[in-house]
């Protein structure tokens, strides 16, 4: 699966708010954003997103959803998700499950395109 970035979350409050980087990338979680899917996210997400995050949802862009946006983040993908293309939606679904675990810890998620 060729990638085009990926979602991160936080292993523990510790390292919230932090970016990860090569040298502590085991303090987060990954979840690959499939290059496949990162244009139907986009024309879908982006407007509905927006409003919630921290940075430009485009290529080549880091945006960060804080603590207190995670839940309707998960809202805005679930509700997307009912109407996506079966691909799509399955993402979806596994990025809602995902930042789920961020909510459980308390933490932000992480967006990073290249």
């Amino acid at each position: 699966m060729t990638t085009v970035g990926h979602v991160f979350i936080p292993l523990s409050r510790e390292h919230d708010g932090t970016m990860p980087t090569g040298d502590d990338q085991a303090h987060f979680e990954s979840l690959p954003v499939p290059l496949k899917l990162w244009e139907p996210f986009q024309q879908r997400l982006s407007k509905h997103l927006s409003e919630l995050t921290e940075g430009q949802i485009d290529r080549e862009e880091t945006f960060r959803f804080e603590v207190a946006h995670v839940n309707a983040m998960i809202a805005v993908v679930e509700a997307e998700a009912v109407s996506a293309a079966p691909d799509l939606r399955n993402w979806l679904l596994s990025l809602a499950d995902f930042a789920r675990r961020a909510v459980d810890r308390d933490v932000g998620v992480v967006f990073v395109i290249s």
